[in-house]
């Protein structure tokens, strides 16, 4: 009975061990709401328009661009696509009705998608991510900027996403 338990003991030990090595191994296998955090645009503007825009924080900027979503999903036929969508919030002390933003996804930034925004955005307001973009890998046209999403999400690599504010509309 005492050799049973022994066994039991070092059986359940070396299992737990096993379980959180493996568990750790993997745990940042994919892209996070974390790391989409650290994804930011600011910009300054003059006028209507687009003056200075960096990837880093710059002091007071008036517009800040973020990628909040992009998740894969399963659509009911069975194709893993990925959502993509931008959210910009306003300092300009004026209302936004419309921007478009481009994202890109591999080094060469010929993997890109160009996101219009149109809705409206009051002052210290930010953009919803109600309407976004479906990228699926069955579309022709999408297979490749769907493979680099899909090297990105896997890989947990933010550094190749870019983000560049192209144009802003004012009310």
């Amino acid at each position: 009975m005492l050799r049973f338990r022994y066994k039991f003991l070092f059986r359940s030990y070396f299992a737990l061990v096993f379980s959180l090595v493996a568990s750790n191994a993997f745990g940042d296998g994919y892209l996070t709401s974390n790391d989409l955090q650290n994804i930011n645009y600011q910009c300054y503007l003059e006028e209507a328009d687009i003056v200075f825009c960096s990837e880093g924080d710059i002091a007071n900027p008036q517009v800040i661009i973020k990628l909040p979503l992009l998740e894969p999903i399963k659509l009911s036929n069975g194709v893993r696509a990925y959502r993509v969508m931008a959210t910009i919030t306003n300092h300009t002390k004026r209302n936004l009705v419309g921007a478009k933003v481009s994202l890109s996804f591999d080094k060469e930034k010929k993997q890109s998608i160009d996101i219009m925004i149109s809705e409206k955005i009051i002052y210290k307001g930010t953009s919803t991510v109600k309407r976004s973009h479906l990228i699926r890998p069955d579309v022709p046209q999408n297979k490749s900027l769907y493979n680099a999403l899909n090297d990105v999400y896997f890989k947990a690599d933010i550094s190749n996403i870019k983000i560049r504010l192209t144009e802003i509309q004012f009310e």
